[in-house]
């Protein structure tokens, strides 16, 4: 199959229209996380009061102001009508949610402010994207950007905590090794690293560069001192998913993985120190769930009190956690704290959008295989991820920014790139038509 030089025109005007819009988003990540680098690095009494909230919650307008601004002078001025319903839907539960508190006189009055910031977020990073579109070097650009973002974090990491890195085997309890990098924690500094491999290997797929392995490289250093069991697990759930859709036919890419296995386990088989520091601070079998299943009962336990059907409100349900003496401001599960905050109701809409971009990156992989292959593993992972961390989706601050992007902003613009009319070749036979010649 041939193209004409005109196609490739198209194609060209297409990404001068809309991959701009992947430096916009990949911005608002960066404003999001600048209240985390300033509170863990500069200005620690930041956790005190309301500063931290109040700029957050100014960061995240600005970002919903560049936004929008970009839409305004890009010269699409359209957005697809589902979207804005979805966005009135959206508020919905919470706003019930908050009506059912006020009527029983326990409303905390941020639950507000987070229905605002709700419908905000999905105007920003729903409806604005939905007749958008970005191209294959478009949607790279991003992952790039998000791959020297991890980049940066595992250098930093490395270079000031160099000592305790290196002297890391010896340990004997794992909690002692905190290698955060710019991070407050260091599951939010493992959350990162995992973002960036699996961007990293969006650009791995279309060419293995020595920076790429150099990058590979400086994750899994990093990720192995976070000693983060959950990352880690969902590192492994993408890397089998991702041979099961794309590489298991492909008999060499098979030989190679057989082989990295069969010579990992007898490194470990040679290295038994190394063989033991896995099993005791890595795996940790003997410390359970380290206290998640005890939150996940007292949020049961509140929804069989109050309301399975709207829940309590998202920052109702943090004073839950707090006046039982725990210093948490999560649930550790994003399933469990959509119940709780929103209930069942909630937790539907969630699963509706979650199935939306589902749909979307089944798109991308009709006609692009290789991205879509990947963003499919990736969907899989960060789905069991959230199985026992917290993550959320269009809220403010910088883990719904990073995760509503990723999962739903980019593969929308992407899908859109062969949904929408303008660019309608399948990158899938270019792939053929390359190894042909």
């Amino acid at each position: 199959m041939c193209y004409r030089g005109s196609d490739f025109i198209l194609i060209k005007k297409a990404k001068l229209d809309n991959d701009g819009f992947v430096r916009v988003l990949f911005t608002c990540i960066i404003l999001s996380l600048f209240p985390i680098i300033l509170k863990s690095r500069w200005v620690s009494s930041l956790t005190t009061g309301m500063g931290y909230q109040v700029l957050v919650g100014a960061l995240f307008l600005i970002q919903s102001a560049y936004v929008v601004y970009f839409f305004l002078t890009s010269g699409k001025r359209k957005i697809d009508a589902r979207t804005l319903l979805f966005a009135f839907i959206f508020i919905v539960p919470p706003m019930i949610t908050v009506i059912i508190a006020s009527l029983t006189g326990e409303i905390n009055y941020l639950d507000v402010v987070y229905i605002l910031a709700r419908f905000i977020s999905v105007i920003t990073f729903l409806c604005i994207p939905s007749r958008l579109h970005i191209t294959q070097e478009g949607f790279l650009k991003f992952m790039r950007f998000l791959a020297i973002l991890g980049l940066v974090a595992g250098l930093y990491n490395l270079i000031v905590n160099y000592r305790g890195i290196l002297n890391i085997l010896n340990i004997s309890n794992p909690y002692v090794a905190n290698f955060t990098s710019f991070y407050l924690n260091r599951n939010s500094f493992a959350q990162l690293l995992l973002f960036s491999i699996i961007a990293n290997s969006f650009l791995w797929m279309q060419k293995q560069t020595k920076f790429g392995f150099f990058c590979y490289s400086i994750y899994i250093i990093n990720l192995f001192s976070t000693l983060s069991r959950t990352v880690l697990a969902c590192l492994l759930i993408f890397t089998i998913v991702l041979f099961l859709t794309y590489f298991r036919k492909r008999a060499k890419s098979s030989i190679i993985i057989f082989i990295t296995i069969i010579g990992l386990f007898l490194f470990l088989n040679f290295y038994p120190k190394l063989n033991d520091f896995i099993t005791d601070m890595v795996i940790r079998s003997e410390y359970g769930t380290s206290g998640r299943t005890d939150l996940w009962t007292v949020a049961i336990d509140t929804l069989n009190k109050t309301n399975w059907l709207f829940g309590i409100g998202y920052i109702s349900s943090i004073d839950i956690i707090r006046s039982i003496g725990y210093t948490l401001n999560e649930f550790h599960s994003f399933y469990i704290e959509t119940l709780i905050g929103g209930g069942i109701t909630d937790l539907m809409l969630h699963i509706i959008i979650l199935t939306f971009a589902l749909k979307r990156i089944l798109i991308i992989f009709k006609h692009d295989k290789k991205t879509g292959a990947i963003y499919f593993s990736a969907f899989v992972a960060f789905m069991s991820y959230a199985l026992v961390e917290s993550v959320s989706f269009f809220s403010m601050g910088y883990v719904g920014t990073l995760f509503t992007i990723f999962i739903i902003s980019l593969p929308y613009l992407y899908s859109n790139n062969f949904t929408l009319g303008t660019v309608q070749k399948n990158i899938n036979e270019i792939d053929k038509d390359k190894e042909e010649l």
